[in-house]
């Protein structure tokens, strides 16, 4: 799954010349570990642990008088009883009820609102957790408008995905953890014969029930063999993007060293009678050479000022899937001078200069730094892109009846040899891993007229997974999801994430086997179990994995010693490597979110872990479809015997990926 490396050198060479002596028109606090601290303690905020990582993210529990810290704009208040961080950043003055030595009471009377929100779930390709500006302690002023949204919205702090862009695609948009559909852990490529079963109802299939148009852009890559695995076909009105797991941000070539372009467009349309829809598609040759950020941003505001320029508008359901900061080879990610702002290309100078004045460092650090640099610049562009959304649907008169989703697909990939790497520190491991840093994301909402004000900055603590959006937007849009398929996973959060109520969810099931006959003792090199129950996570048969930290020092970690993404599941074979070591783990994430301490051993958890050994034995066996065979038998077609389909269609179509007329899975 990894194609050959590209020369970075005139990537590094176009970003450090535009780096000269910062001005002194902006003073930029560069964090280290303090910072990293601080936003831990607000974010997490759990851990009682009081040795290694998990120093930086104790809270106090005393009694007496609460602890107050204020940075000028917020207001982080310990709540002794509970010990819990309770941030507040409300942008406007609230109405005070009670005060004294009572928690204030806020409340506000919500403008009246349509009953159908417009809903914009905007992804973002590989987003780490030391990635997004309220975490990081590296590069926090490269989303400083996510930073600013966020303290209007609500952020979410125990957001989960699965491992890798396919597996997480799948379970957003079926709203089904991905082992009901074999997809656990396949990253599906330019010529596989494979896609979401066409028994699976799509997010936009169920929200254009709802009266919702629905328009996607960006990364799909999760079918596209056949046309009706497209994603106009799957329920979006139009989807502008690509296909495979990347692709060149301006060439859009596809990033597997497939040799062919990869962007397509796509349209459903009815019939003049209405009795049909058709589905038509093309590929994308008239948007090459253009940053796809900025492509992404041009058309989502032409699609929102066309659609609401119509009084009787539909609401509307849009998925803008970023490409960005996605990297793994991508080409040219580096985005034009106009993406970025000014305050963002000082803040570029003020990362050379501190890399500069902090001395000598080993040339592996510096070699990761100066890539992050671009990483940086990359989340700009995105960050810009979110404000330009925002100010659109602003503009067409719409903010106060919309809801922003912003997430990630899945961790990070800090491997800064093969591209501008991502960060998932102090969260244990990478993307294609189980641990924490692979599958617990950023993820935050804003909705200025469905939000009160009494949930304005706060953080929800509830468990959450990709598989609750369906659910929850389906709910939003005036749906019952109790109306859905009867195996979907998702749970309805909306009430639970405004403060209402209490998670709805307790189990996250991330990974089983594919064998519905598997029993524990199999320790096949191919399954694998990940499973959260209440505060602990099960990890059976799972590589080991370090922490890599952004700063230098002793966790500072290289390349070399990165095994997640080396080491992953295949269908029915590990991806060989030399130094691939599997164990079993058992972590209590909520006092050890860092995953330091491993409890497989300890009797005293004994009892614990047969009960999750069970749930997990119950699960596999209760399989409706043995998709877990079939699936991999569909993608052995395409990668056994040298097979032309794929190619011919590709070289029909101008060497464009497009659909090649493969069987569908029903």
């Amino acid at each position: 799954k990894k194609g050959q490396p590209k020369k970075m050198s005139d990537s590094l060479t176009d970003m450090e010349s535009t780096l000269q002596e910062p001005s002194n028109s902006k003073r930029w606090i560069i964090g280290g570990g303090s910072a990293l601290a601080l936003s831990l303690v607000a974010i997490l905020g759990y851990s009682n642990q009081t040795s290694g990582i998990n120093s930086h993210l104790n809270s106090p529990h005393s009694g007496g008088p609460p602890v107050v810290v204020s940075d000028g704009n917020d207001i982080v208040r310990l709540d002794e009883a509970q010990g819990n961080v309770v941030k507040s950043h409300s942008t406007r003055p609230p109405i005070v009820e009670s005060s004294g030595n009572d928690v204030v009471k806020i409340t506000k009377t919500l403008s009246s609102v349509s009953s159908s929100p417009n809903i914009f779930l905007f992804t973002i390709d590989d987003m780490g957790w030391n990635d997004m500006g309220y975490n990081s302690g590296d590069i926090s002023e490269a989303t400083p408008y996510m930073k600013s949204l966020a303290k209007k919205g609500i952020t979410l702090t125990h957001y989960y995905s699965q491992p890798s862009c396919t597996p997480s695609r799948v379970t957003m948009m079926t709203g089904k953890f991905a082992y009901r559909n074999g997809f656990q852990n396949h990253e599906l490529l330019h010529n596989d014969y494979t896609g979401v079963p066409l028994s699976n109802k799509m997010m936009p299939e169920h929200m254009k029930e709802l009266g919702y148009a629905t328009l996607g852009f960006g990364k799909w890559n999760i079918g596209h063999c056949n046309s009706r695995y497209l994603p106009s076909a799957r329920g979006f009105d139009h989807f502008l993007g690509y296909l495979c797991p990347g692709h060149g941000y301006s060439d859009h070539n596809c990033g597997t060293s497939a040799g062919y372009r990869d962007m397509i467009e796509g349209w459903a349309t009815k019939s003049k009678d209405g009795t049909t829809t058709n589905y038509e598609w093309t590929n994308g040759s008239p948007y090459l050479g253009t940053y796809d950020t900025l492509l992404y941003r041009e058309e989502t505001q032409k699609a929102l000022r066309k659609h609401f320029s119509d009084d009787d508008a539909k609401p509307m359901f849009m998925w803008l899937a970023q490409h960005g900061m996605h990297s793994e080879y991508d080409s040219d990610p580096i985005p034009p001078s106009d993406l970025l702002n000014e305050d963002n290309k000082e803040y570029l100078k003020a990362l050379k200069k501190r890399l500069d004045e902090e001395g000598k460092h080993s040339d592996e650090y510096t070699k990761f730094f100066k890539m992050r640099m671009i990483t940086a610049s990359v989340l700009m562009s995105l960050d810009n892109s979110l404000k330009n959304l925002v100010e659109t649907i602003e503009d067409v008169g719409q903010l106060s009846n919309s809801i922003i989703f912003v997430n990630s697909d899945n961790g990070a990939d800090p491997d800064y040899t093969q591209g501008h790497p991502g960060n998932n520190f102090p969260l244990r491991s990478e993307k294609f891993s189980y641990y924490e840093g692979g599958v617990r994301v950023p993820a935050f909402v804003y909705g200025p007229g469905h939000i009160p004000i009494k949930s304005e900055g706060s953080t929800y603590h509830g468990m959450m997974h990709h598989v609750d959006l369906l659910t929850t937007f389906y709910s939003l849009g005036g749906g019952d999801y109790g109306d859905l398929d009867s195996d979907v996973d998702g749970m309805d959060q909306w009430a639970a994430i405004k403060g209402d109520t209490s998670s709805p969810r307790t189990e996250l099931v991330l990974n089983l086997p594919r064998s519905k006959t598997w029993k524990m003792g199999e320790q096949l090199t191919s399954e694998g179990i990940a499973l959260r129950m209440g505060n602990y996570k099960l990890l059976y048969n799972h590589v080991y994995d370090s922490w890599f930290s952004p700063s230098p020092g002793d966790d500072f970690t290289s390349a070399s010693d990165m095994m997640a993404a080396w080491c992953q599941y295949s269908f029915y074979d590990l991806t060989e490597s030399s130094g691939c070591v599997f164990a079993n783990f058992l972590f209590n994430v909520l006092d050890d979110p860092t995953e330091q301490t491993n409890l497989w051993h300890h009797s005293d958890y004994k009892d614990i872990k047969a009960n999750m050994i069970k749930r997990a034995e119950e699960l596999v066996a209760a399989q409706i479809n043995d998709y877990g065979k079939i699936i991999p038998e569909y993608y052995e077609r395409g990668h056994g015997e040298d097979d032309s389909t794929y190619t011919d269609a590709f070289q029909a179509h101008g060497d464009y990926v497009v659909p090649f007329d493969c069987d569908v899975i029903h």
